[in-house]
């Protein structure tokens, strides 16, 4: 009897939640197939990689959660005015580092426990630390 490696215990476990997750979406195999091939390439779940399981279980998810979606576009705002406001600031950045900040800022251990209206709170604080620093390096330019 051949043990299943890591990988393939992570890819059945995708797998059944692809096929949990069609069934609460409501889609038929007709569906379900039409959907493989035109994004994918592929007739059958068994032949999309474990990324590929990952990407289409959540679309699904999001689809079943439209809070999900939200929640989504807010930490994808929130990570791109950090992002700027450390280009403005001159520091180093990478996702890590933006996630760390975000996480200091709303006191939590983890980003995407942050909630939706605590990633609109911050979003705004940043975006306004951006229009502040414009303003400062402006001053400076005109001193220098």
């Amino acid at each position: 009897m051949a043990t299943l490696t890591f990988e393939d215990k992570t890819r059945n476990g995708l797998l059944k939640k692809y096929h949990t997750l069609c069934g609460r979406v409501g889609l038929s195999d007709d569906n379900r197939r039409a959907m493989l091939v035109s994004n994918f390439g592929v007739v059958s779940s068994a032949d999309l990689s474990v990324q590929q399981l990952i990407n289409v279980c959540g679309v699904l998810e999001r689809e079943l959660n439209p809070e999900l979606a939200e929640l989504d576009k807010w930490r994808k705002r929130l990570i791109k005015s950090i992002d700027v406001w450390l280009e403005l600031v001159g520091k180093k950045k990478n996702i890590g580092y933006i996630k760390a900040i975000a996480c200091r800022a709303a006191e939590r251990n983890n980003f995407n426990d942050i909630p939706k209206e605590q990633l609109r709170s911050l979003y705004s604080a940043f975006t306004k630390a951006q229009k502040d620093q414009l303003a400062v390096n402006g001053l400076i330019i005109e001193i220098l």
